[in-house]
């Protein structure tokens, strides 16, 4: 099971434990996501970078909440999920008591955070079931305010639930009643963003909420999503709509609004970058939330300026502590990388395509970053381009045919 533990750690950084960086590295992940202390010589030791010794307890049981279970005992007794038949059939009977079943979430969310499993496995049931009238009563509780979980149970729970926005009927009432319902927009609707089905139903939805909803930061939100859409339909400048930022907005939604900028590219767009970087920055403490979006639309727009902009905000490729979720780190190394290949930097661009495993996108943004991977890579190959580009032109197909098209592809890079 220790060998398992090794396995299941690294596939959730998407990274090899391999050298003293990622013991380093992984040491101040897990500080970070646990609170937990673990010093990078024990994790060089437990991953045999180093001469190896037996673990402690201490080391087995803080890798293994790192990986969400309770202690190593509980991981070693639960991977297989081999005893919860027990819960699993106690969440069936409630399914057909309404009333317990709310009571019960009622009782148990946020005791523990484990209960967000659970909640996810209900929510997920009710939709199957088209039971939106209960859902909406599920996500009307107070309980389910965004303020009262953390975020990755957010994060977990959002890229859950939106998947099936798609099974959703956007005419009934009901429908309409739940994705206006202020918990679900900031649990489900602003967490997954389904840049694969823009042109369909997750746009339809965006529409619909604009429409009906009064608060200014969903409304900026979907009017900013809408704006790619547009962008990737190549539709006229003149029809996008005009954000707003607000000094009370999240960091990645003041990313949003601000990189609309770079769909207008005005004469001085540095200096507005500059401007939102001097009120939203403290430059003790950078945080990359404040650049996430403009990273996304930087690539896509292929803004090479804007990337050396970012790129200058941040220190060596060491310094993970800014990263403090390893899919933003991901995220902010595929523009370092098209960045470094721009400039045809092969030193830094092998460095940086050896230590980035693209496995760990945020899962809403998986799909579309994932053509400029294959992008990068037919940039990159030597043997493989032929592999990459059918790659992205099956890809293209699902996404914005006319925009990823063999032109974009072969000339990304050429401006």
């Amino acid at each position: 099971m220790i060998k398992t533990l090794k396995t299941i750690t690294q596939k959730k950084l998407g990274f090899k434990i391999d050298n003293y960086n990622s013991s380093r590295r992984l040491s101040d992940i897990i500080y970070i996501e646990t609170g937990i202390e673990i010093s990078y010589n024990t994790l060089r030791r437990f991953f045999g970078i180093v001469k190896p010794v037996l673990p402690s307890n201490y080391t087995l049981d803080t890798l293994a909440v790192f990986n969400s279970f309770k202690s190593y005992n509980d991981f070693v007794m639960n991977f297989h999920l081999k005893n919860r038949w027990k819960d699993e059939f106690h969440m069936v009977s409630l399914m057909n008591r309404p009333e317990n079943l709310l009571k019960y979430i009622e009782n148990n969310l946020h005791t523990n955070r484990e209960f967000v499993l659970k909640l996810t496995q209900i929510v997920r049931e009710l939709v199957f079931a088209k039971n939106y009238n209960f859902l909406l009563r599920v996500f009307s509780l107070d309980q389910m305010n965004f303020s009262c979980f953390n975020f990755d149970d957010v994060a977990y729970f959002g890229n859950c639930i939106g998947p099936l926005l798609k099974t959703f009927d956007l005419k009934s009432t009901e429908v309409q009643k739940l994705i206006l319902n202020d918990n679900f927009l900031n649990l489900v609707i602003t967490i997954y963003v389904d840049y694969e089905h823009l042109n369909s139903y997750y746009g339809d939805s965006l529409k619909i909420i604009i429409k009906h909803c009064d608060r200014k930061d969903i409304s900026q939100f979907c009017k900013g999503v809408l704006n790619l859409d547009m962008y990737l339909n190549n539709d006229s400048k003149d029809h996008f709509f005009k954000l707003k930022l607000n000094s009370k907005f999240h960091p990645i939604l003041k990313s949003r609004v601000i990189a609309q900028e770079l769909f207008y590219e005005p004469k001085d767009l540095i200096e507005r970058l500059n401007n939102y970087d001097k009120k939203s920055q403290n430059k003790n403490n950078i945080n990359i939330d404040y650049y996430y979006e403009i990273i996304t639309t930087a690539i896509v727009t292929k803004k090479f300026k804007v990337m050396e902009w970012i790129m200058e905000r941040f220190e060596s490729k060491t310094k993970y502590d800014k990263f403090y979720k390893f899919e933003h780190y991901e995220h902010f190394g595929l523009m370092a990388m098209v960045l470094f290949k721009y400039r045809q930097d092969d030193k830094n661009l092998n460095l940086w395509i050896k230590s980035i495993s693209f496995d760990n996108f945020s899962r809403p943004y998986e799909t579309f970053m994932l053509q400029y991977v294959y992008i990068l890579k037919y940039h990159y190959s030597k043997k493989n381009k032929t592999f990459y580009k059918t790659k992205y032109m099956e890809s293209a197909k699902h996404l914005y045919p006319n925009f990823f098209s063999e032109d974009y592809l072969i000339n990304y890079f050429n401006l």
